[in-house]
C-alpha cells in the first residue's frame, strides 16, 4: 500500500521534473514564435520591463543609472496595500516597548488559540 504523504520515490522526481523542463521549453519556443520579432543579439537590443527604461534617469534614483527601480514593477503591490501601511505608520512610533508589547500580545493570542483549539 503507498501512502498519499510521506512517501517519496526518486524516480517520480525526476519523472515530474523532466515533464516540468519539457513544457518550460515548449511555452519558450512558443513565447519566440508568437512574439512581436524582438532582436536578441546586436544593436538595438534593450531591455524593457514595465515600462522602465535602464537609460533613463529618474528623478531621486540618480545614483541607479543603468539599474532597475522596481518603481514601475511594484506599482500595483504598493497601490494596492496603500490604505493597509498608511495605518501601520499612523501606530509606528519607533519605540522598542511597543513592538516588544505588539510581540507579547501576539505571542499571547497565538498561545490562547492554541490552547482552545488543542
Amino acid at each position: 500500500m503507498v501512502k498519499l504523504f510521506g512517501y517519496w520515490d526518486a524516480l517520480y522526481f525526476i519523472l515530474v521534473f523532466t515533464i516540468g523542463l519539457i513544457l518550460a521549453y515548449l511555452l519558450n519556443e512558443w513565447a519566440k514564435r508568437s512574439g512581436m520579432g524582438t532582436r536578441e543579439v546586436g544593436d538595438g537590443t534593450k531591455i524593457f520591463i514595465s515600462g522602465e527604461d535602464p537609460d533613463k534617469v529618474i528623478p531621486g534614483f540618480e545614483h541607479l543609472v543603468g539599474h532597475y527601480t522596481g518603481r514601475n514593477t511594484m506599482w500595483g503591490l504598493i497601490n494596492g496595500v496603500r490604505k493597509f501601511f498608511s495605518v501601520l505608520r499612523e501606530d509606528h512610533t519607533g519605540l522598542l516597548t511597543d513592538y516588544v508589547s505588539y510581540l507579547l500580545i501576539t505571542t499571547a493570542f497565538i498561545l490562547v488559540v492554541l490552547l482552545v483549539r488543542g
